[in-house]
């Protein structure tokens, strides 16, 4: 009796499971399928904030030319990074707003939506989900100042005469900055530096002067060679950010050149009794002799008249000067003297016991000296320094020291490629703000370097 019984309840218990099998059966398709298709909206909705996003920072970059561009460039960057039918659905970008302040603030917002197919939901009365994701990016001002070699070897170096590619690039640079609210100037050296473009009192710039100045670059020939005084270069364009009125939170040196510095310029005694201030080079060579003055102010014109200048100058030269001073006889900010540089130590020249050749060692290693030395002070003035070399001959050893040249323009940047390079990682400063350099080969690669340069800057400025 009492196994029959037994045997009935586990009959009974069977029958339980399937009619509470059956009953929530509804329940689990609807947490199963819940689970799926909200799975893929979560993707959905992450794939639709990263085209936002992309969006966002290309119309930021497109907004110098127009709203307009500035949308149609939203558009385009959305669309690629949200494939069509992306897990079933449907993404519309729905916005792009703009808004701008006195202090030439750029406020774009951008929204943007898909609806999903349900694959699941669909079979319990959900056909879709409805997702959305919103984004601003505001593109602050920049000042900034472009500075270009104008030497002869942009127009008879090894890759040939590229001075067209340099002007065009320039300009093609110049035009993706909003001409009322970012500061542009412009500096070109060679023996000198001249500040073609200085920065404007209010916010923004002209592009079209700009434009005419780029067109009027003097780049040497056979009969009018130019070398590199880079570091005048650069102090033209660090005094033009020092001296700025109403200063942007952003400021900028974008740094371009197709060669290693020889050339600099301070005050300097002649056995004539007489100073004179100008530009004194050397050459890429690794010995040679040291010519000069040519004024420091000008690209290349040679110091006549009222100034020295001749081919026996390590005959008439007095001694070095103490520091860099062609714009202050009284600076001490840079050291010409160096005789403790871990790299390229300068001593006191003394023209009864020492050679030309010495006199020329010398002059190269201050021309290196001085633009590393500038460039670190830029950055501990909160100013990004950005470098650009074109040419092969900046990965060949130059100089009395056999340096490469864009060595020197890595440290410059200060940019963190350095750290994978064994001979360059000690030189890496953490503590300052980092740039980047980066190489063009030839005149073809040109243009996506100076891309390279403007991406970095526009995200700096949102």
């Amino acid at each position: 009796m009492s196994k029959k019984w037994h045997f009935i309840r586990k009959i009974k218990n069977k029958g339980l499971v399937a009619i509470a099998s059956i009953v929530a059966m509804p329940f689990m398709v609807l947490v199963t399928g819940m689970a799926i298709d909200a799975g893929r909206a979560y993707l959905v909705q992450a794939k639709l904030f990263a085209a936002v996003d992309a969006a966002g920072i290309a119309a930021a970059r497109a907004v110098a030319d127009s709203e307009a561009a500035a949308v149609t460039a939203a558009a385009k960057y959305f669309n690629a990074n949200i494939p069509e039918g992306f897990h079933k659905s449907v993404s519309t970008l729905d916005d792009v707003g703009f808004t701008n302040d006195s202090d030439g603030n750029i406020s774009i917002d951008i929204n943007a939506s898909s609806t999903m197919s349900n694959t699941f939901l669909s079979l319990v009365g959900f056909s879709s989900f409805d997702v959305s994701a919103q984004a601003q990016v505001i593109r602050r001002p920049v000042d900034l100042v472009l500075v270009v070699d104008n030497t002869t070897s942009l127009r008879l170096g090894a890759i040939g005469d590229v001075t067209d590619d340099v002007v065009l690039r320039s300009k093609e640079f110049i035009s993706k900055f909003h001409e009322s609210f970012d500061r542009i100037s412009l500096v070109k050296y060679a023996f000198g530096a001249e500040v073609p473009v200085a920065f404007t009192v209010p916010r923004g710039h002209d592009r079209a002067l700009i434009t005419n100045e780029i067109d009027a670059f003097e780049f040497g020939d056979l009969s009018n060679l130019q070398f590199t005084n880079a570091s005048e270069g650069l102090y033209m364009a660090l005094e033009q950010i020092r001296n700025v009125t109403n200063p942007a939170n952003l400021k900028v040196i974008v740094f371009f050149t197709d060669g290693a510095p020889n050339t600099f310029a301070s005050n300097f005694e002649f056995t004539d009794s007489n100073s004179y201030t100008g530009s004194i080079r050397s050459s890429d060579g690794s010995s040679g002799t040291p010519r000069g003055l040519w004024e420091h102010d000008t690209v290349a014109t040679q110091l006549s008249g009222s100034g020295y200048q001749g081919s026996n100058i390590d005959d008439n030269l007095v001694e070095l000067p103490d520091y860099y001073t062609p714009h202050d006889t009284a600076a001490t900010e840079f050291d010409v003297l160096n005789p403790f540089h871990p790299t390229r130590p300068v001593e006191q020249y003394n023209r009864f016991t020492h050679s030309a050749n010495d006199l020329y060692i010398r002059v190269n290693r201050v021309a290196r000296n001085l633009v590393e030395d500038m460039a670190e002070a830029a950055r501990n003035e909160n100013i990004f320094v950005f470098t650009l070399g074109l040419g092969s001959a900046l990965t060949a050893a130059s100089g009395p020291d056999n340096e490469e040249g864009q060595d020197l323009l890595m440290r410059m940047a200060n940019d963190p490629a350095m750290l994978d390079d064994p001979d360059l990682a000690g030189d890496f400063q953490a503590g300052q703000l980092q740039g980047v350099y980066c190489h063009a080969i030839d005149e073809d690669a040109l243009g996506p370097c100076f891309d390279e340069m403007l991406d970095v800057i526009i995200r700096l400025t949102l």
